[in-house]
């Protein structure tokens, strides 16, 4: 119980009283990275001296301005919906305001060092994310197949384990979550179809979006094709977080 009121309480607490925003790993490498786009928010970047990084906005989006606030420290390059950033100087700080054809992001930029660009917490992309566009980045995370897998059958319930807490946002949470020790499912409902990201918690309370599909026969039903300890669901400011009580090496 303690790890879960550390975990539940970590999880909140990255949705400070300042809303900034900071990015999560998108997948295997956590040098690629995403944030999702709220226009109350304000996001924070920190790139490497002696390193560039992108920044990559929505595919319909065009870049009318940049304005910062220490523009020889930073080496900004727009190109089609993308930016290309670089600190020129170690302990580089400042902010940006980008304008597009479509939205404004506030920026708090920060330059940091490190020996080996191997480094986890090295950024070489960050992918924004909008979960009010039906035609966002996020659809790229979710997996459609041809012959995508029907509900499962729970007419043995004795296979499968419910054994999950979930704590936070009532408006996101699943009504029902379950594992049959491969998948993991997730049941929503209609006005919760559509989630901005289900991100897999690890150890040390890093995060990583979580590639999943939806039930053939129901498209409420979220699948992920593996069974997890931790996981966080998150929709703008709302975040929902998901304990397995019964998890294991399976």
């Amino acid at each position: 119980m303690k790890q879960l009121i550390i975990f539940c309480t970590f999880i909140i607490l990255t949705l400070d009283v300042f809303a900034l925003t900071i990015s999560r790993p998108l997948g295997r490498d956590p040098r690629l990275r995403v944030m999702t786009y709220n226009p109350d928010d304000v996001f924070k970047f920190t790139g490497y001296y002696g390193y560039q990084a992108s920044i990559e906005l929505a595919r319909d989006e065009e870049i009318v301005s940049i304005s910062m606030g220490d523009t020889t420290s930073w080496q900004i390059v727009p190109a089609g919906h993308r930016i290309f950033i670089k600190p020129m100087e170690p302990d580089a700080t400042t902010n940006m305001t980008l304008i597009t054809n479509k939205r404004t992001y506030f920026f708090e930029l920060y330059a940091a060092e490190t020996l080996d660009m191997r480094d986890p917490e090295m950024v070489f992309n960050v992918k924004f994310l909008y979960p009010d566009d039906e035609n966002d980045n996020m659809s790229g995370h979710m997996q459609t197949f041809s012959t995508a897998p029907a509900s499962p059958d729970l007419t043995h319930p004795e296979k499968y384990n419910f054994n999950y807490y979930i704590s936070g946002s009532e408006e996101i949470a699943p009504i029902k979550i379950f594992d049959d020790g491969e998948f993991t499912y997730l049941q929503f409902r209609d006005k919760n179809a559509e989630i901005s990201g289900i991100f897999a918690v690890d150890d040390s309370l890093r995060e990583s979006l979580v590639n999943y599909r939806l039930a053939q026969d129901n498209p409420n039903m979220v699948i992920l094709e593996q069974v997890f300890p931790k996981l966080a669901i998150r929709k703008g400011k709302k975040v929902t977080c998901v304990f397995n009580q019964s998890f294991k090496a399976y």
